[in-house]
């Protein structure tokens, strides 16, 4: 089963269609001499143009070649012009700017050199399959020159920041796209053997590893990003071993790392099962969004291609209406939506402080890719993978997908062709309906059993005009993360995860997520955005609905149910941390909460550098309080009960006093719990 490589697929109007253009027009408006500044000044040459700040002015992870990469994409995808013209420019230029010996990098003190030579194989191979450009694979052999020479081969199992093993998959595209066995044995070079074999293996990923360290953690969008590398091995080999890795691995990550959307990695990790709970509640970096998507599409389109098998897409369509699709568009100085946020005290979408991060780069590849997601084929089947309004011709035959899905459930297909075709079409059966699918071929209703490769297949004589109606029935889901415990969950309605805005407190308060059903009422001329009943301060809608800075719940845990949120708390000058925990030594530090209720506890933890606070409630103090422990992270209970009912307000003033024990005097507070 092969992709159509971006070639007679168009992507139709909608939802997706706009994140397109508006992405592929933000990369068009980027000024070239902008782009090309720091690599012209370090070749000597005229350097016009502005610096564009953050992480591409300090040559911290270069997405220069992820650029290239995202608009001969858009070209491949689109056939804009301006694409093509953009990348070409581009190119040769920062051709011009390689030394003698080859080496190409923005700046002479670049953050890492495997990243950076990588993205750069891949964009120069996309310039050169996409937009034609030959002369990108002259740039490809003379960096590699400098690339064979240069670049460390310690490889260090567990990886680093360099992410040297993520290089295998774009030199084996490099080898087959120009038939030169350097790049097939420089891409063996970087194979991450020791790291794959867990995945061949069945193996736990996280336990002890050759070198003797525990393998406690890792870098999650690289260690998703690597097993391209494997997949690509496997096209070049086909050894089955490879294949094993691939298809393991995407169960594993499935099972164990994923989230109700498709993201993945709180904090950029992945850990055991634990861990991620611990940190759905604690972080606000849950998923690198546009990062995770990328390295997801990636893996899944040639699992699709290798096995032909559906149920590769539904990562793909869960990326698509909840991860990057999901998103906000990019700030004028290249503030990226990098990280997607689902802790359970409540979240909201923001651009990254930072300008240029690798999310930067990764998300005009991404993007780009809609339109290569949709449609496979081989000799004689077209394959649906994705229900979006869309376009493919193949053999001849035209075959246009008109839906408004997910908002509806009906996917209308209209065949064109010139003369009666026999051929099979086959339609992927998602792994969240609810009932079977239903089939009408020109109002006659057809048989819809899925095989064991999850497609439903209609083989026939095609004939001009014919119409085939489907119906993908959605119900409501419940998507604990951990199947074994109720809680933290998500709700969703088919592939599209919902969101709450709450106006009435936490909303488990008042929304059961086992009576869905019962208590979500449809919002007239609002698709998928329900009314929770007897709560009129509640709303329930699409996670991709909801725009910057709008507060919601996405993750749901009802031992939250009394914690007051993070926005009702007021911090004085000095703290550190996130609205999941703050902390700090500065003297005076306060921090106030209004509270309706008879009592509220301290939530935090004691250290051995913790220190001592006087806690006020409605203006009079009535503790002094020690956060002092004799080791870290150890159990810490204050609370006050008893209050008359009604509002009262806790203040803590860290004190300058501490227990002579105590290495320092620090305050910390993860938040505050009224009791009932």
């Amino acid at each position: 089963v092969a992709p159509f490589d971006y070639k007679g697929v168009t992507l139709g109007d909608g939802r997706l269609k706009a994140q397109s253009d508006e992405v592929k027009a933000y990369y068009l408006s980027i000024p070239n001499d902008d782009l090309l500044k720091g690599f012209r000044a370090r070749a000597g040459r005229p350097a016009p143009g502005v610096d564009l700040g953050g992480w591409y002015s300090g040559d911290v992870f270069s997405v220069f070649g992820q650029i290239i990469s995202g608009l001969a994409r858009f070209y491949a995808a689109t056939g804009d012009p301006d694409c093509k013209a953009k990348a070409d420019y581009l190119v040769n230029e920062w051709g011009r700017c390689i030394d003698a010996d080859g080496y190409f990098f923005y700046s002479r003190k670049p953050n890492v050199y495997h990243y950076v030579y990588d993205k750069m194989v891949g964009g120069l191979v996309d310039d050169y399959l996409y937009c034609g450009n030959k002369d990108a694979l002259t740039y490809l052999k003379h960096i590699t020159d400098w690339a064979e020479k240069n670049l460390d081969r310690k490889r260090p199992y567990g990886g680093d920041a360099a992410e040297w093993y993520t290089l295998s998959e774009n030199l084996y595209r490099a080898y087959l796209a120009t038939g030169d066995t350097r790049y097939r044995d420089f891409a063996k070079v970087w194979e991450y053997t020791g790291y794959w074999d867990l995945y061949a293996q069945k193996k736990d990923i996280f336990q002890d590893r050759p070198d003797g360290n525990k393998g406690a953690g890792y870098h999650a969008y690289s260690h998703v990003n690597t097993l391209g590398g494997a997949a690509a091995a496997y096209r070049v080999t086909g050894d089955a071993h490879y294949l094993d890795t691939v298809m393991n691995a995407y169960d594993y990550l499935q099972a164990n790392q994923c989230w109700a959307t498709g993201g993945y990695g709180p904090n950029e990790s992945l850990l055991p099962r634990d861990g991620l709970i611990r940190l759905l509640g604690e972080t606000h970096n849950t998923a690198e969004i546009q990062c995770g998507s990328w390295a997801a599409f990636k893996l899944c389109k040639q699992l699709i291609e290798f096995t032909g098998d559906a149920r590769y897409a539904d990562w793909v369509e869960q990326l698509i209406y909840n991860g990057i699709g999901a998103s906000i568009a990019m700030d004028a100085n290249g503030r990226v939506n990098y990280y997607a946020d689902y802790n359970t005290a409540g979240g909201t979408k923001w651009n990254h402080g930072e300008p240029w991060t690798c999310c930067t780069g990764t998300r005009p590849e991404a993007v780009a890719d809609y339109d290569d997601l949709i449609y496979f084929h081989d000799t004689r089947s077209l394959y649906v993978a994705l229900y979006l309004p869309s376009k493919a011709t193949w053999n001849g035959v035209t075959v246009e997908q008109t839906t408004r899905f997910p908002e509806e459930e009906t996917v209308r297909f209209a065949i064109t062709t010139a003369k009666p075709t026999q051929f099979a079409l086959k339609l992927r059966a998602p792994n969240w309906m609810s009932d079977p699918m239903m089939i009408d071929l020109d109002r006659a209703r057809l048989e819809a059993k899925p095989d064991a490769q999850h497609w439903v297949t209609i083989d026939r004589k095609w004939r001009n005009g014919d119409i085939v109606t489907v119906t993908l029935p959605m119900r409501f889901r419940r998507l604990p993360f951990d199947p074994q415990r109720p809680y933290p969950v998500a709700i969703a309605r088919g592939p599209v995860v919902l969101a709450i805005r709450s106006l009435d407190g936490y909303p488990t308060k008042q929304l059961d997520v086992t009576t869905l059903d019962e208590l979500l009422v449809p919002s007239p001329s609002e698709p998928l955005t329900y009314h929770v009943k007897d709560a009129p301060g509640m709303l329930v809608r699409p996670f991709y609905a909801f725009k910057e800075a709008e507060p919601y719940y996405l993750y749901l845990d009802s031992k939250l149910e009394n914690r007051v949120p993070p926005a009702a708390l007021t911090f004085n000058e000095g703290w550190l941390g996130n609205d999941a925990f703050h902390y700090g030594n500065k003297v005076g530090l306060t921090v106030e909460c209004t509270f309706q209720g008879t009592g509220i506890r301290w939530l935090g933890m004691k250290y051995d550098d913790g220190g001592r606070t006087e806690v006020r409630v409605d203006g009079k103090v009535i503790d002094n309080v020690d956060q002092y422990g004799p080791g870290r992270e150890l159990p810490f209970d204050w609370k006050i009960d008893g209050l008359a009912p009604g509002k009262h307000t806790i203040k803590l003033r860290l004190l300058e006093e501490k227990t002579p024990e105590s290495k320092d005097r620090y305050i910390n507070v993860a938040g505050f719990e009224v009791i009932p």
